[in-house]
């Protein structure tokens, strides 16, 4: 499943998807084995109905895409780099550092399934604003099944804690379960993290299918946490499936 980015309201209407500059041609999608989206997913209906072989995402203008293809994200990670610190008198050392630890993002998250990753940094106003979103396709371990939503949220509920909220939501590609956390980092966090980041996880069901797509948004913005989490709702309301 390679995904895209159809243009947010306000956004930049620009296609990241399959076939589109900036996007791979290949799909990763349920439908397909790692192939081209046009063979029947182990998911797929006995009358032949595959699941759908791709998903369109809208973000808004400004967020940067990163495929997470091994081969192709040290170009791209570059690039943002360079853009981002072309205004600035930014030591190299800054500038390697900034890519590298977005090389560590781009690892841990296809290491786990992701497919692709945004990120964004600006300035409104005079407030820096950073968020980030990463898409995992999830399967099932061999010889196990795939609960449903319900048994997700049940099984995130059971261990949230106060700072979490487990709902089941309705959302125009399906039935969803949506997470929001406020993780806090530890006095000794090994990345010397200090800030809190709010997360949200939206877990959604493939149609057909007995994978899972989650849309994993995040930001350490605690005090405009309400309203990027409102922003991510947004973006997440606009995907769509592809046949």
């Amino acid at each position: 499943m390679n995904g895209g980015n159809a243009g947010a309201a306000g956004g930049s209407g620009t296609s990241y998807g399959p076939g589109a500059a900036g996007g791979s041609g290949t799909s990763y999608g349920p439908g397909a084995a790692g192939g081209s989206g046009t063979s029947r997913g182990p998911g797929a209906d006995a009358d032949g109905t595959a699941p759908p072989s791709d998903y369109r995402l809208a973000v808004p203008e400004g967020w940067e895409r990163i495929v997470l293809d091994p081969e192709r994200w040290g170009y791209r990670i570059d690039k943002i780099v360079k853009r981002g610190l072309r205004r600035t008198a930014a030591d190299p050392r800054l500038a390697a550092a900034l890519a590298e630890r977005m090389r560590k993002q781009a690892e841990a998250a296809h290491a786990h399934g992701g497919v692709e990753m945004y990120l964004m940094n600006r300035i409104l106003g005079r407030v820096p604003v950073s968020a980030g979103l990463v898409v995992t396709l999830l399967r099932p371990p061999p010889g196990t099944e795939a609960g449903d939503l319900g048994d997700v949220a049940r099984a995130l509920a059971l261990r949230a804690t106060a700072e979490e909220t487990v709902t089941l939501v309705d959302l125009p590609a399906g039935p969803a379960v949506r997470h929001r956390r406020l993780r806090r980092p530890a006095a000794d966090d090994p990345d010397g993290n200090k800030l809190a980041v709010t997360h949200l996880d939206v877990h959604l069901a493939v149609p057909r299918s007995d994978q899972r797509l989650l849309l994993s948004f995040s930001t350490p913005m605690e005090p405009l946490a309400d309203a990027l989490v409102g922003l991510f709702d947004s973006v997440a309301r606009t995907l769509q499936w592809m046949a």
